[in-house]
C-alpha cells in the first residue's frame, strides 16, 4: 500500500467533506427561515382573519342570534330615546316654529301693505281743498285703521263726516287710535290731519 499516497489524499478529503458540511447547514439554516418566514405570515393571516370577524362579522352573527323580541325591544328602546333627546334638542335648536314664523311674516306683510296703502291714500287725500270737496261731494280716499282694517264708521267724504255728532266723531277717533278732546273741531282737525287732509277747520 501507497501510505504517502494515502496520507497526502486524506487532507483534500477533509477539505471536500468541510466544505460539504458548510453547505449543507447554510442550506438547512436559510430552509428553517423560509420555514419561519412562512409560518409567521401564515399566522399573521389567521390573526387578522379572527380581528376582522370580532370587528364585522361576529356583532352581526349575534344580533341575527337575537330572538325578534329582544331585536324588537332595543329597536322601540333606541327609537324612544331618540324622539326623547329630540323633544328636549328641537326647542333649542328651533325656538321659533315654523307656522310661528309664517304667521309673523304674514301679519308683517299685511302691515307692510296697510301702511303703503293709507301712504298713497294720504297722497291723494292732501290734495283736497276743503271748500271744493264739499261743494263737489268729493270722495276720501279711505285710510285703513292700524289692524288694517276698513272703519264702520269711516266717512266716504268731508260732507258725512262734518255731518258726525261729537259722539259719533269721538268713536271714529277711537276706532283709529287717534287721542280725544274735549272741543269737537278739535276733533275734526285730528282726524282730517290723521287721513292726510292738509286744511284745518278754523
Amino acid at each position: 500500500m501507497d501510505f504517502l499516497a494515502l496520507n497526502s489524499s486524506q487532507p483534500h478529503e477533509r477539505n471536500n467533506l468541510q466544505q460539504l458540511s458548510e453547505e449543507t447547514l447554510n442550506g438547512k439554516a436559510r430552509q428553517l427561515q423560509d420555514e419561519v418566514i412562512q409560518y409567521k405570515a401564515a399566522h399573521e393571516g389567521e390573526i387578522n382573519e379572527i380581528k376582522s370577524r370580532i370587528r364585522e362579522v361576529y356583532p352581526n352573527e349575534v344580533v341575527q342570534q337575537l330572538s325578534p323580541g329582544i331585536r324588537d325591544h332595543i329597536k322601540a328602546g333606541v327609537q324612544a330615546l331618540t324622539k326623547d333627546e329630540l323633544k328636549t334638542q328641537f326647542p333649542r335648536l328651533m325656538p321659533v316654529s315654523l307656522k310661528q314664523q309664517l304667521d309673523d311674516t304674514d301679519k308683517q306683510l299685511r302691515k307692510a301693505k296697510n301702511a303703503f296703502q293709507n301712504s298713497e291714500a294720504r297722497s291723494f287725500n292732501s290734495s283736497i281743498d276743503i271748500v271744493d270737496a264739499v261743494t263737489r261731494n268729493e270722495q276720501l280716499k279711505l285710510v285703513s285703521r292700524p289692524d288694517g282694517e276698513k272703519s264702520s264708521l269711516w266717512p266716504a267724504d268731508l260732507n258725512s263726516l262734518f255731518a258726525y255728532d261729537p259722539e259719533n266723531v269721538k268713536k271714529l277717533l277711537k276706532d283709529y287710535e287717534l287721542p280725544i278732546d274735549k272741543a269737537h273741531d278739535v276733533n275734526i282737525n285730528c282726524f282730517l290731519g290723521y287721513i292726510g287732509v292738509k286744511q284745518q277747520l278754523v
